[in-house]
C-alpha cells in the first residue's frame, strides 16, 4: 500500500495551502516526501484552539494526509449460456498515510515564552489502507462458476488532504502533472 500512496504523492509535487488569513494560516507539503510545514495558524482554526491552548497542546497535534482514489475497473465474464458478458465496476481506495511533524521553535524568544510558529513536516510513516485497486488479468467477483477476470481499470480521480488530529486543514485536491512534450 506504500507503492499506492507514493505513487499518489508523486503525482502531485508539492500541494500548497492558504486559507483567507494569508501566511500565518498555509502549510505546505511536498507530497512526494512528506515533508514541509504546517503553520500554528492554520490548527488553530481547525482545532477552534486559541493560542494558549495550541501551545499548551501542541506536542499532542497527530497529522495524516488521507487519499482517495476512484478507478472504474472491468470484469470480463462468460455467462451461464456461453456469451460474453462485461460489467463495469466503481471501486475506491481509501488510504491514510501518518505524517511525522515536529514542533517549530521560534528563535527570537528572548524571556522563555516557549513560543513557536508551527509544525515542521519530516516525512511519511505508517500507511493504512481500505479496499483492494483491481488488476488487469487478475479474477474479479463473479456468479459461482462464471467468476472472470479485470480486463481494463482506469484512475478516474484522487482526492486527498493534509489532517491535523482527524481535522482537514484545507481542502486540497490532487491533480496529475502536465504531461512532458518531448522535442
Amino acid at each position: 500500500m506504500r507503492k499506492s500512496i507514493l505513487g499518489l504523492a508523486a503525482a502531485t509535487a508539492v500541494v500548497a495551502a492558504t486559507l483567507m488569513g494569508g501566511a500565518a494560516n498555509a502549510y505546505t507539503l511536498d507530497a512526494g516526501t512528506g515533508t514541509g510545514f504546517v503553520g500554528k495558524g492554520e490548527v488553530q482554526q481547525v482545532m477552534g484552539w486559541n493560542n494558549k491552548t495550541l501551545q499548551e497542546n501542541a506536542s499532542n497535534v497527530v497529522f495524516t494526509y488521507e487519499s482517495t482514489d476512484d478507478y472504474s475497473a472491468v470484469c470480463t465474464f462468460v455467462t451461464g449460456e456461453g456469451t460474453r458478458g462485461e460489467k463495469t465496476h466503481n471501486v475506491a481506495h481509501t488510504t491514510e498515510t501518518a505524517v511525522i511533524a515536529s514542533v517549530n521553535g521560534d528563535p527570537r524568544q528572548t524571556k522563555g515564552q516557549n513560543q513557536f510558529t508551527g509544525f515542521n513536516l519530516a516525512g511519511f510513516g505508517d500507511v493504512t489502507g481500505a479496499g483492494v485497486i483491481p488488476v488487469v488479468g487478475a479474477p474479479c467477483p463473479g456468479n459461482e462458476g462464471h467468476d472472470g477476470q479485470w480486463t481494463a481499470v482506469t484512475l478516474v480521480s484522487s482526492t486527498g488532504g493534509l489532517y491535523a488530529n482527524g481535522h482537514l486543514l484545507t481542502v486540497t485536491p490532487v491533480v496529475a502533472p502536465a504531461p512532458v512534450v518531448a522535442g
